[in-house]
């Protein structure tokens, strides 16, 4: 389930994390998965704020084909709230580039919150 998305790219550390706090609190999370790129930013989180991460799984492919198992199947589902979320899952594409050595989705302004989808739902079960 999705049920509260965040998607605030020009914010501060200090504001994400309290946001970060409130969804925690909210909705009695256990994992916050993020970006193994984002090694600063954990840090940060974890020794200025209190938030521990999980570094997410980032198989690309194999994280797009397992989420859109869930979606094909009714097994993922997303409140009405979530705008961002619904706006990936409408908009998300392929980059049909051919001088493309593989395969990959394109990257716009949806790609973060497709990350971010992807990070939680394949690094929970994998």
């Amino acid at each position: 389930y999705a049920v509260e998305d965040y998607l605030e790219p020009e914010r501060t550390t200090r504001e994400h994390a309290e946001h970060f706090h409130r969804m925690i609190d909210s909705w009695s999370i256990q994992t916050v998965f993020i970006d193994s790129a984002a090694a600063q930013f954990a840090a940060d989180l974890a020794y200025n704020y209190d938030i521990a991460t999980t570094k997410a799984k980032k198989d690309v492919l194999a994280g797009i084909a397992y989420v859109q198992t869930l979606v094909q199947q009714g097994r993922f589902r997303v409140h009405r709230n979530c705008h961002h979320v619904i706006a990936m899952l409408d908009a998300y594409q392929w980059d049909n580039r051919e001088n493309l050595a593989r395969e990959r989705p394109k990257h716009n302004e949806y790609s973060h919150m497709a990350d971010a989808v992807r990070y939680a739902l394949y690094s929970y079960v994998v």
